[in-house]
C-alpha cells in the first residue's frame, strides 16, 4: 500500500468519525425530547411525532402497543392529560356545566392533585453497518401526588452532558429534586410516601434517515410493584429472606445427599500422604517411598 492510498483511507475514516459524532448528538437530542414528550410536560408533542417517527412506527410498553403514527399521537394526547391533574373549583365546574364563561378569579385550579415528569439518567448508542442505529435512554418517571403540600429539600440535579441545551421556550418547569413532607410545628421533614418513582429503559431504533421505526419502553416488575406504598420494604425483606432460605436449603440438600464437597486436608495429612504413611497409601506412593529411601542410602554410603 502506498502513502497516497493510506492517506485516503485515513481521511475517509476521519470523515466517517465526524459524521457519526454529529449524528450521535442529533439522535441524543431526539431521544431526550421524545422521553420528555411521553413522560414529561413537553409542549410540542404532536409536531415531534410527525418529525421524528416513521408513518408505520410502532411503540410498545407493558400496557400499550401502537402500530402507527396516528395511533401513537392519540395515546400521547391522553398521557399528556394525565401528566398534570388539577381539581377545578366547584363554582368553575358549575359555570362550565351551564356553558358559561368562567371568571378569571375562578380559572385557577382548586387543588393540584398530581404532577408527573421524567429525569434523564444516562444515554448510550450502538450503530450497525446498514445505517440503522439504536439509542437507549435510562430515565426515571416521577409521580408526585398533592405537590402543593411538599417542600423540596434537595439541590437541582446536574443535567446529562450528552443532552444538548433546550431552548428557553421549550423548557419544562423546574421540578422538585427531593419532595418531602414537613412536620407541623418543627423544621424537620420526612420522605414523602406520595412521591413515586419508576425506572424506565427506553430503546429507540432509527433508520438511515434518522427517523424512529420502533420505540420500546421496558419496566422492571420490581420497580412497578414498588409504586404501591409499603411494597418496597416488603420486597427488601422478602428477597433477603428468600436468598437466606435457599442458601440453607442448598446446604441441607447436599449434606443429606452426600455430594457435599469434602473439607481440605490439613498440612500434616498432606505430608503423610506424600511420605507414604497415609491410611490408604497407593502403590505409586509406596514406589516413591522406596525410591526415596534407596537414594538416601546410596548417598550415605558414598559419603562414608
Amino acid at each position: 500500500m502506498d502513502f497516497d492510498e493510506g492517506s485516503n483511507i485515513q481521511s475517509h475514516r476521519l470523515s466517517l468519525t465526524g459524521k457519526s459524532t454529529l449524528s450521535v448528538v442529533s439522535l441524543h437530542s431526539t431521544a431526550v425530547e421524545i422521553c420528555e414528550i411521553v413522560y414529561g410536560e413537553h409542549s410540542s408533542s404532536y409536531d415531534a411525532v410527525e418529525r421524528f417517527y416513521e408513518a408505520s412506527a410502532s411503540k410498545e410498553n407493558p400496557l400499550v402497543t401502537t402500530t402507527s403514527r396516528t395511533m401513537l399521537t392519540d395515546v400521547l394526547h391522553i398521557s399528556r392529560q394525565l401528566s398534570v391533574i388539577n381539581v377545578p373549583r366547584p363554582l368553575a365546574v358549575i359555570y362550565s356545566f351551564f356553558r358559561l364563561q368562567v371568571p378569571d378569579n375562578l380559572s385557577s385550579p382548586w387543588i393540584h392533585a398530581l404532577r408527573a415528569w421524567t429525569e434523564i439518567d444516562d444515554i448510550c448508542e450502538s450503530e450497525s453497518f446498514d445505517g440503522h442505529r439504536k439509542t437507549i435512554v435510562e430515565h426515571t418517571l416521577n409521580i408526585l401526588i398533592f405537590p402543593d403540600i411538599h417542600t423540596d429539600t434537595g439541590t437541582p440535579a446536574r443535567s446529562v452532558e450528552s443532552a444538548p441545551p433546550t431552548p428557553t421556550s421549550q423548557r419544562a418547569p423546574l421540578h422538585p429534586v427531593h419532595p418531602s413532607l414537613p412536620i407541623l410545628g418543627t423544621s424537620l421533614t420526612v420522605p414523602s410516601p406520595f412521591h413515586l418513582r419508576l425506572r424506565i429503559i427506553t430503546r429507540f431504533s432509527f433508520n438511515e434517515q434518522g427517523r424512529i421505526t420502533h420505540h420500546r419502553d421496558i419496566w422492571d416488575v420490581k420497580d412497578v410493584m414498588g409504586l404501591v406504598p409499603g411494597v418496597s420494604l416488603a420486597q427488601w425483606i422478602g428477597t433477603r429472606l428468600t436468598a437466606r432460605g435457599l442458601s440453607y436449603a442448598s446446604r441441607a440438600w447436599f449434606r443429606t445427599s452426600g455430594t457435599q464437597s469434602s473439607t481440605p486436608e490439613t498440612d500434616a495429612q498432606i505430608r503423610e500422604l506424600e511420605n507414604g504413611h497415609g491410611p490408604s497409601s497407593s502403590p505409586a506412593a509406596e514406589y516413591a517411598k522406596s525410591t526415596r529411601n534407596d537414594s538416601v542410602d546410596s548417598t550415605v554410603r558414598n559419603f562414608e
